[in-house]
């Protein structure tokens, strides 16, 4: 079963669909996810707006919601002592790969512009050219699966160029203060990838503690 149009999904929602779609791409040796790794991932300090703080009964009821959308599945592996959960929004709406990329990224980090969403997605989808971005959004709002619109352009801010995009089923974005026009400092970018990295070590541990324990 699947919903199409604005509020089909709730916030907690949208965070936790999002997280399982990234880490199916980003760290498949770890996929399906533990519900621990998956609270992780939901209340990651980096590459999250906002960030948010979920308990763990919060994620499971949101998973069980997911699930009886058919948006969510729970996992059995063989030898594991902790069920797994993957995401099946790609097979209910039949994504494709640049889809997929793009409304994981807006899940996760709220409306963006075409090119934050090019540079945002570069691990799930790589982008050649902005125009291909461009394209897909445009692509996303009209499409023959449902949910027939997946994104919609919002009024640009004050002293900006590009138009921002919104994924529709999840919470109407509110409207941004104007400071969020101002540009983002050039080093940005680079303390991202560096605490990518160290979330990405302190994953490695915890899977080789669950190994050696």
């Amino acid at each position: 079963m699947t919903m199409d149009g604005p509020l089909a999904l709730s916030a907690p929602e949208v965070r936790v669909l999002g997280a399982l779609m990234e880490k199916a791409r980003t760290t498949p040796e770890l996929y399906p996810l533990t519900l621990n790794a998956l609270v992780l991932a939901c209340n990651q300090k980096t590459s999250r707006d906002p960030v948010t703080d979920y308990e763990e009964q919060e994620v499971l009821d949101t998973l069980d919601r997911l699930r009886e959308k058919g948006l969510a599945m729970r996992v059995d592996l063989a030898g594991s002592r902790a069920p797994r959960f993957r995401e099946n929004a790609s097979t209910a709406w039949q994504l494709e790969r640049p889809e997929y990329a793009l409304l994981a990224t807006l899940f996760l980090r709220g409306p963006q512009t075409p090119g934050q969403l090019r540079q945002r997605c570069e691990r799930l989808q790589a982008f050649a050219e902005l125009g291909q971005v461009t394209d897909w959004l445009q692509r996303m709002q009209q499409r023959e699966e449902k949910p027939h619109t997946l994104v919609r352009p919002l009024d640009r801010l004050s002293g900006t160029k590009e138009l921002r995009y919104a994924e529709v089923l999840g919470p109407l974005p509110e409207p941004a203060p104007e400071a969020e026009a101002a540009p983002r400092p050039a080093g940005d970018s680079l303390r991202e990838r560096l605490q990518q990295l160290e979330e990405r070590v302190s994953q490695l541990e915890r899977q080789l503690e669950d190994l050696l324990g």
